[in-house]
């Protein structure tokens, strides 16, 4: 089967968009692609799902990418800026769970 994660996300650009409540599945190896096109404009963002719905979430912030996990229980998340071009790195490496380490001295807000 191919590796891929269930995403969403929303393009007020192009006015088009997937909705978190019904996350569609995108092989691997797309997402940076379709991160380069949504993350161009700085509302737009992209969600994406592990197997145990852990959602890490991007956007744009000045020139910054950030990232943000939230965990499924809803129990606030960890929130890390980097430079853009370490956020798309991020993307296309993706582990099937993701976890803290993937951002590391990201901050816990609650």
């Amino acid at each position: 089967m191919e590796r891929g994660f269930h995403i969403y996300y929303c393009d007020f650009v192009h006015d088009s968009s997937i909705s978190s409540a019904k996350p569609e599945f995108l092989a691997a190896d797309r997402l940076v692609p379709l991160a380069e096109h949504l993350l161009a404009a700085e509302d737009n963002y992209l969600g994406v799902l592990d197997g145990m719905e852990t959602i890490l979430q991007f956007y744009l912030s000045g020139k910054d990418m950030v990232v943000e996990l939230l965990y499924p229980e809803g129990k606030g998340m960890l929130q890390s800026k980097m430079p853009l071009d370490e956020g798309m790195k991020l993307l296309g490496s993706l582990p099937d769970e993701f976890s803290e380490e993937l951002l590391p001295g990201a901050t816990f807000i609650g």
